[in-house]
């Protein structure tokens, strides 16, 4: 299932942000019956590497050539120099692996427009940035003075541009499920779950995200 030379994308919580998920992205360099070989992950915010202890448990997701989607779990073992330096993650057993839905897959760290409203009349709203985004919904920035609220009904204006298609406009309600002061960074993040969207404009931001996948993939292998 997995290849050496694919690409394998690494995510944890960090606490001393405020239980946010940290994103890496690496390449497989190596593999055994036990040991999946990686090489130095890249944060896709700093994209710096950062450093690991040993014991630290992963959530990983790894995109097939056919682009199946699956999770597994791995464990960093230690350090090892081949051709380069490299990680050793621990190899899951075949039944580890779980396929995930292509609607429940891809969370896309990306940029583009997108304004909320809330159902409330005396909340302005607010036009800003998405930082990641998925068939089940977007997490963007919110400004410093504002007053959404966790668990609050919410309406987005969403851009994006497909290949074919070109530059379109999404509208769809959604529900915000937490709001997160980063207190290191100073940015306030919202999560916000997409409700009651129409399949066609779900499929729309599933390809986005595929597209922009894609995309990120093909800058990868152009500077390593």
């Amino acid at each position: 299932m997995l290849k050496i030379g694919s690409t394998l994308v690494l995510e944890k919580t960090d606490d001393s942000l405020n239980g946010e998920w940290l994103r890496y992205r690496s390449k497989i360099i190596d593999m055994t019956e036990e040991t999946i070989y990686i090489d130095y992950p890249i944060n896709e915010k700093t994209k710096r590497t950062d450093i690991f202890p040993v014991g630290t448990t992963f959530k990983a997701l790894y995109v097939t050539e056919d682009e199946n989607a699956y999770t597994f779990h791995t464990v960093l073992q230690g350090r090892e120099m081949l051709k380069v330096p490299a990680l050793r993650l621990t190899m899951p057993d075949e039944e580890e692996f779980h396929k995930i839905q292509r609607r429940q897959y891809v969370r896309i760290m990306t940029s583009t427009d997108v304004a909320l409203y809330s159902e409330e009349r005396d909340i302005p709203p607010v036009s800003s940035i998405t930082l990641d985004i998925s068939g089940g919904g977007l997490s963007m920035l919110l400004p410093e003075k504002h007053a959404f609220m966790e668990k609050m009904r919410v309406k987005m204006y969403l851009a994006y541009s497909l290949q074919k298609e070109g530059p379109s406009f999404l509208s769809v309600a959604g529900t915000i499920v937490r709001i997160v002061h980063n207190e290191k960074t100073g940015k306030i993040i919202t999560s916000i779950r997409f409700d009651d969207i129409e399949e066609r404009d779900r499929q729309a931001i599933i390809r986005f995200c595929f597209e922009r996948q894609r995309e990120q993939r093909k800058k990868g292998l152009r500077t390593r």
